[in-house]
């Protein structure tokens, strides 16, 4: 059975190559075959991946990537250069790169998460500007162990802050303000501690400071209705499968106070020797 992502793709692959690609950039003579792009891959660290492509003769074309569930559309420089980092959510799977002439790469796969680690992610299509946030230890939403967008973190804070207290930390390994031409993604990735007792981090998702839609009340669709957005949720941790849910995100009411955080999307992460993340629906 197909997830909610999937279809998601399937249904509106046509229509965004149709904005995309029109007007084309061409920048080889028609009829002159254009050479296969140079791609290189280098792991980051917290299981990310970046991709740097050169093709002289692809410049300012669009570069289509397909990595499970989720579409990437990048578009090379004037000088046929791209660069982008790919966050490996779902684990080893391959990421297949498709180009305007349609050469494709395949037999690419995202490196497979390191076992420390667990991921969550959001992944949505929609022009809107949400934030996942990781409320580490009953952390006040705002507060400085809250990781969003507004306040990432590091692989590297997390990972002193894992030493110095012996518990389980992490950060926002990738943000997006909503203006992806592809899928939006944002992805927590925590850093587990194999001594920790117990502990949970609270997941929650709330509306960014952007909003795509000029004059719109952030809360609101602009009838007067709430803000809906479909979304897919990804969780991949050690000793377990990647897990995917679909959701729809309502906003709260704007009424003057800080927009409220929506819980019971995203599984909270429960922490500890036989800690697994949890719906708690």
């Amino acid at each position: 059975m197909l997830t909610g992502a999937q279809v998601l793709l399937k249904g509106s692959l046509a229509a965004i190559l149709l904005t995309a690609l029109t007007p084309p950039s061409i920048s080889h003579a028609e009829g002159t075959p254009c050479a296969a792009p140079t791609i290189e891959i280098a792991p980051q660290t917290g299981g990310r991946q970046l991709f740097v492509i050169q093709s002289p003769c692809r410049k300012g074309e669009l570069v289509i990537g397909r990595y499970g569930g989720l579409l990437i559309m990048e578009r090379f420089d004037e000088n046929g250069n791209l660069a982008f980092q790919l966050d490996c959510f779902q684990g080893d799977r391959e990421v297949d790169l498709t180009f305007k002439d349609n050469w494709h790469s395949m037999n690419r796969p995202c490196a497979a998460v390191e076992g420390a680690l667990t991921k969550v992610a959001i992944v949505w299509r929609d022009h809107v500007d949400l934030n996942l946030h990781a409320l580490e230890y009953a952390a006040p939403p705002g507060s400085d162990y809250d990781r969003s967008a507004r306040n990432r973190g590091s692989y590297s804070a997390a990972k002193l802050d894992y030493f110095r207290d012996g518990r389980s930390h992490g950060f926002m390994s990738t943000v997006s303000d909503g203006q992806q031409l592809g899928h939006n993604v944002e992805v927590y990735t925590l850093m587990r501690h194999p001594a920790e007792a117990r502990g949970l981090i609270a997941m929650a998702v709330g509306l960014g400071s952007r909003n795509s839609v000029a004059g719109q009340e952030p809360c609101s669709n602009g009838n007067g209705e709430p803000l809906r957005v479909h979304l897919d949720v990804y969780v991949i941790e050690q000793g377990t499968d990647l897990r995917s849910y679909e959701r729809e995100f309502v906003a709260q009411p704007c009424d003057g106070a800080p927009t409220r955080l929506v819980t019971k999307l995203v599984p909270n992460i429960s922490l500890g020797r036989a800690g697994r993340s949890t719906n708690g629906l």
